[in-house]
């Protein structure tokens, strides 16, 4: 029996671990590129607006508390560094005025580090949250929200432990512990670029982010946009250096710092805000009736994920596969019988179709 007779006996498996408010949808929205500024600048990358998972689902127990639970965050269009600011980028602006020198021109290996020639574009460290922010700001930026770090890293479609999916660590993938036991030049581990191909998100060095850091601030984050608690002590790292053991390394680890400190481990990559075109032609237009879903996190029973079907009805023709921990849209469909109730579902990243909601938990 091939795999597509098959979806329709085993009455697919969808199970919602988290449900949210309902909202108002009236159209599908045009792509970005063609109402917002299409010109990525140099060595950033786009991501789109829409929802996304931020934290760690409840049984990860590679995850840390601090990092749950896993909610939905609606973020708009953005920018985001495809590497760490490095020395070289950093002594422009101190060149410049904008920027402090760091006191300490070494790393863990190396002495001098900062301002010699061959370790330029290596990442810069030994820098402060303010040195952090002055930098982003000289160049036009800001520091990335939590929140925008972590999609960052663990892109939109599903949820994984480590940028690259989540087979375990190798040399290629990450600057792991204590090999070479320092900072590596950025770019050096395109094989462990995130789904935006973003590299150096785990190993090289931790990152600061413009948010406060709160141990409970996922159970109270709101949905669209989250900046963090409005005020706080510590300032929120993330990113796993070479100095993290292999094993703790997640890409929801969440670490405090004092904005003052400055350390061997920790540098920063900038974001920046996407700008609506002025002037642009596109015309909305209204689907003819208003439709009301509701938003979810896929965890299916199935390895795969959720599989979606063209139309209602057993055996049909599969449409796609929506994968665990990507966000879908649920709206109510069709019922055949008692227990055969039929849900149409959308996923962040196209996927679109009809699931059976036998084993859907509303609550």
């Amino acid at each position: 029996m091939n795999k597509r007779k098959s979806i329709g006996l085993l009455f697919v498996l969808l199970l919602i671990c988290q449900l949210f408010p309902d909202f108002k949808v009236f159209a599908d929205s045009d792509s970005s590129s063609e109402i917002y500024q299409s010109e990525t600048p140099y060595n950033m990358v786009f991501i789109d607006a829409g929802y996304s998972t931020v934290g760690a689902q409840q049984q990860d127990l590679n995850a840390k508390e601090d990092a749950k639970p896993l909610h939905i965050v609606y973020l708009d269009p953005y920018y985001f560094d495809i590497l760490e600011v490095t020395n070289g980028q950093y002594a422009e602006c101190v060149a410049a005025g904008a920027c402090k020198e760091p006191e300490v021109k070494s790393s863990e290996t190396r002495d001098p580090y900062y301002g010699v020639d061959w370790f330029s574009r290596f990442p810069v460290i030994n820098v402060t949250w303010q040195d952090a922010s002055d930098y982003c700001e000289y160049v036009g930026k800001r520091l990335p929200t939590e929140a925008e770090w972590e999609k960052a890293a663990m892109g939109a479609e599903d949820y994984r432990r480590y940028p690259w999916g989540n087979s375990d660590p190798k040399p290629y993938t990450i600057n792991m512990t204590k090999v070479p036991g320092d900072t590596e030049m950025g770019n050096s581990y395109p094989k462990g670029a995130s789904p935006y191909g973003v590299v150096d998100m785990v190993g090289n060095v931790s990152e600061w982010t413009s948010d406060w850091y709160s141990a409970d601030y996922y159970s109270v984050s709101p949905e669209k946009n989250p900046t963090g608690p409005e005020e706080g002590t510590e300032k929120v790292v993330r990113g796993d250096s070479f100095k993290t053991d292999i094993h703790s390394i997640h890409i929801t680890n969440r670490y405090a710092m004092d904005p003052k400190t400055a350390n061997n481990y920790t540098g920063f990559r900038c974001a920046k805000d996407v700008r609506e075109l002025v002037e642009y032609t596109i015309t909305p237009q209204p689907e003819e009736t208003i439709m009301t879903i509701k938003k979810a996190i896929v965890n299916s029973g199935q390895e795969e994920g959720v599989f979606v079907l063209e139309e209602p009805g057993v055996g049909k023709k599969l449409n796609c596969i929506a994968k665990n921990g990507s966000v879908v849209e649920i709206s109510e469909g069709p019922k055949e019988m008692a227990y055969t109730q039929w849900y149409k579902i959308r996923t962040q990243s196209g996927c679109e179709g009809w699931s059976l909601a036998t084993s859907l938990n509303l609550q």
